[in-house]
């Protein structure tokens, strides 16, 4: 009877060095930054819809919206904005779907003075001639140029591979290099311009295929954010408490 109450206190005394030794591992992961992973899991955002688990932040900038129409084709009147709008929608409500904290912003929205985000993307269409082809460009100047064209990189390969449109990077102008909303963001956001295709020879595709191409920008996008993840290490569980085992 003796043997038996001292090996059921040597149980619970056990029991007891093992809670406060998960405790002290969980306390540490969190200090570490477990917490805000936590909070930015795009899979646990999807699992449990709220404000707590808002999935990594990403901006969406539907070119010209709330600004002018960007490039008008006289034989038709279709604009450009209307383009760009009809695909950032699309891009907002996918990322969403895939637990990505997104936001629609227009052409020079007021947050975008010192946004933070995990990556700035600005959707544009290009002229009415008939040609054919996309284009996509970063900031010429970053202190992030690795993540700059990581995020070009990711893009331009699923773009590409989605739409079968040609790239044309001998036809990025200053216009993209030294846009408007590289200056104004946080200087640690990753962005892009994407020049979509042609309002001219890329029309079929610009009108009536805008969820294919709003679900490449959106696995281009998911492309970046997981080889940010990738880049950033896991807590380290260490660092907990000493407890004597009985």
């Amino acid at each position: 009877m003796h043997r038996l109450e001292n090996l059921n206190r040597w149980i619970k005394r056990l029991l007891l060095v093992i809670l406060l030794a998960l405790v002290g591992l969980i306390a540490v992961y969190f200090y570490q930054g477990g917490w805000e992973r936590m909070r930015n899991s795009r899979t646990l955002a999807r699992l449990i819809p709220s404000d707590f688990f808002q999935g990594p932040q990403v901006a969406i900038i539907s070119g010209h919206r709330g600004f002018d129409s960007g490039a008008i084709c006289k034989e038709d009147g279709l604009m450009e904005a209307t383009i760009n709008e009809g695909i950032a929608t699309k891009v907002v409500e996918r990322l969403k779907q895939q637990g990505v904290s997104a936001m629609l912003l227009d052409e020079y929205d007021p947050r975008l003075q010192g946004l933070h985000a995990r990556a700035l993307v600005s959707i544009h269409a290009d002229s009415c001639v008939e040609k054919s082809g996309f284009k996509i460009a970063s900031a010429e100047e970053t202190i992030i140029p690795e993540q700059d064209q990581m995020l070009v990189n990711c893009l331009k390969g699923k773009y590409g591979a989605a739409t079968g449109l040609d790239y044309h990077p001998s036809a990025v102008t200053k216009d993209m290099t030294q846009y408007h909303a590289f200056q104004r963001v946080a200087d640690d956001t990753p962005g892009a311009i994407i020049e979509v295709g042609y309002l001219g020879g890329d029309r079929a595709l610009l009108v009536n295929e805008q969820d294919k191409l709003a679900e490449a920008i959106v696995e281009g996008i998911l492309c970046l954010l997981d080889w940010q993840d990738a880049q950033t290490p896991e807590p380290e569980m260490t660092g907990a408490p000493a407890i004597a085992t009985p």
